[in-house]
């Protein structure tokens, strides 16, 4: 599995950031076109799928798909 974060979409709220329970997901100093701020993977922690993140984002840029899937879409 892995986590798509859609820059877009993302207003900078921070809220995946705080509720992520092994702090996969940071801070970073990139910014979207919209000019928020928006959050990087720490790659150096291992993500346990909990899908808070998923759940809190009130503007439903933080999804959780299985890996391959986005594959399958352009292939099909």
């Amino acid at each position: 599995m892995t986590i798509i974060i859609q820059e877009d979409l993302c207003k900078g709220c921070g809220y995946c950031i705080e509720i992520c329970p092994v702090a996969y997901l940071k801070d970073s100093n990139k910014m979207n076109k919209k000019g928020y701020m928006v959050p990087e993977i720490d790659n150096t922690i291992v993500c346990t799928f909990c899908r808070k993140c998923e759940l809190i984002c009130p503007e439903i840029a933080i999804s959780i798909e299985k890996e391959g899937k986005n594959n399958e879409k352009s292939n099909g």
